[in-house]
C-alpha cells in the first residue's frame, strides 16, 4: 500500500430506490406546476404533465445498470422539470394567485406564516428525513450519473460521535449538485454522527426549496444557528467559499476561496471541535463556463444581485438544460485536525490565524495527495 492510497469508500450504488411511498415525493415536487397547467389549460394538460415527470421513473430504476441511453435519458428529463419546479416556485405561486387569488392568497399567508413563525427546523437541529435522503429515486439518480464516492479517513470514522467535527467542503462548484446526493451516504460513512450542512438562508424560504434542504439535513448559515448546533454536541459541514466560490467558478480550473475565511475555523476553535478539510473532486468538470458567462457572474448583474441579495444564480451549461455532464465526483475526507487554545475555547487572533494556516496547508496536501490517482495529476489548486 502505498501512502496515497483514497480512504475507505462509500460509494453511489450503496442505496437503491424503489420504495413504494416514495412515489408521493414527485407529486409533491411537481405540485405546483401541475395546478398552474390545470388552471390554463385544463386537466389533461395536467394529467400529460405528471405523466411525463413520472416518466424518468419508468425508463430506469435502480436495479439497472446507472449507464446507457435510458439512464441518461430519464435523468435529462428529471432534472430538466426539478429545476424549473424548484427554484422557480415563487414565479409558480405568483402565478396561481394571479388566477386563483381567494383560494390561493390565504394558502400562501399561511404558508408563510408556518415557515416563519411556527415552524423554524432551520433555525435548530434541521429537519431531517433519513429515509428520503438514501432512497429518493431522484437523488439515487443523481449519486448514480455522478458516480459520487465519499473516500472518509479511519481516524474521522473511528472519532466518538460525541466528539464534534467541523467538516470544510470544497470547492463549491456551479450548482453544488454533490452536496444533496452526498447526505444519505453520509449516513453509512459516519454512522450516529449528525452531520448537519450550513446553507444559505435565502433557502429556507423557497417553497420546495425548503423542504429539500431540511429534509437532507441543512440549518441557516447564521453565525447563532451554527453555535447552537455545535453546542449540542452536533456536527457541521460548511463550504467556506460559499457564494463567491459559486459565482467566480471556471471549468476545469481547481480554485478555492479560502485566505480571508476564518470563521469558521474560529466556529470549530470556540466549541472544541475538530477541523477536517474535504476537497470535492470532478465539481468544477460538471459545467461548462464561457468568458462572457464568466464576466456576468463574476463581476456583471448577477455577480451584483449575490452580493447584495444573497442570491446565487451563476450562468452555465450542461450535458443539456440543467443536467450536468457526465463524469465522477469523488469527495475525500480528511483527518481530523484538532486545534486546541491556551484558554480552552477562546482563541486569541495569533492562535486563530495559526489554525487557519494549518487548515490550508492539510487542505493542499490532501488535494495533492490524492489529484493523481483521481485523474488531476496535472492540476494545481488555487488558494484565493
Amino acid at each position: 500500500m502505498g501512502d496515497n492510497k483514497l480512504p475507505e469508500i462509500y460509494d453511489a450504488t450503496t442505496f437503491s430506490s424503489g420504495k413504494p411511498l416514495l412515489l408521493l415525493i414527485p407529486l409533491f415536487f411537481f405540485s405546483l406546476p401541475t395546478v398552474l397547467l390545470y388552471l390554463l389549460l385544463g386537466p389533461w394538460a395536467a394529467v400529460a404533465f405528471l405523466a411525463v415527470a413520472l416518466l424518468p421513473r419508468l425508463l430506469w430504476q435502480s436495479s439497472r445498470s446507472a449507464e446507457g441511453t435510458l439512464f441518461t435519458l430519464a435523468n435529462l428529463i428529471y432534472w430538466n422539470l426539478v429545476y424549473p419546479a424548484f427554484f422557480g416556485s415563487p414565479f409558480l405561486v405568483a402565478a396561481i394567485a394571479a388566477l386563483r387569488p381567494r383560494v390561493t392568497v390565504p394558502l400562501v399567508l399561511c404558508y408563510v406564516v408556518f415557515i416563519k413563525a411556527v415552524s423554524r427546523p432551520d433555525l435548530k437541529s434541521g429537519a431531517a428525513w433519513k429515509f428520503f435522503s438514501c432512497h429518493d429515486w431522484g437523488i439515487v439518480a443523481l449519486r448514480r450519473y455522478l458516480r459520487l464516492k465519499l473516500h472518509v479517513s479511519k481516524s474521522l470514522q473511528q472519532r466518538s460521535p460525541e466528539k464534534p467535527v467541523v467538516v470544510g467542503i470544497h470547492p463549491h462548484g456551479s450548482a453544488s449538485d454533490y452536496r444533496v446526493a452526498m447526505d444519505g451516504l453520509l449516513y453509512e460513512a459516519l454512522p450516529g454522527r449528525e452531520v448537519l450542512t450550513l446553507a444559505a438562508s435565502v433557502l429556507f424560504s423557497l417553497p420546495l426549496v425548503r423542504e429539500l434542504v431540511l429534509w437532507t439535513r441543512c440549518i441557516d448559515a447564521s453565525k447563532k444557528v451554527a453555535k447552537r448546533a455545535l453546542d449540542r454536541g452536533l456536527s457541521l459541514a460548511v463550504i467556506p467559499g460559499g457564494e463567491a466560490e459559486q459565482m467566480r467558478t471556471r471549468t476545469g480550473i481547481e480554485e478555492v476561496f479560502i485566505r480571508k475565511r476564518l470563521g469558521f475555523v474560529k466556529l470549530a476553535m470556540q466549541h472544541g471541535a475538530a477541523l477536517v478539510p474535504c476537497y470535492a473532486f470532478g465539481t468544477v468538470d460538471l459545467y461548462d463556463i464561457t468568458d462572457s458567462q464568466y464576466h456576468a457572474n463574476a463581476k456583471g448583474f448577477l455577480w451584483t444581485l449575490s452580493r447584495k441579495f444573497g442570491v446565487a444564480a451563476p450562468r452555465y451549461q450542461g450535458a443539456f438544460g440543467f443536467l450536468p455532464k457526465r463524469g465522477a465526483v469523488d469527495l475525500v475526507f480528511g483527518e481530523p485536525l484538532e486545534v486546541p487554545c491556551k484558554t480552552p475555547k477562546q482563541p486569541t487572533d495569533e492562535e486563530l490565524a495559526a489554525a487557519h494556516q494549518l487548515y490550508c496547508t492539510k487542505l493542499k496536501e490532501l488535494f495533492d495527495k490524492h489529484k493523481g490517482a483521481l485523474g488531476y495529476g496535472d492540476r494545481e489548486l488555487i488558494m484565493s
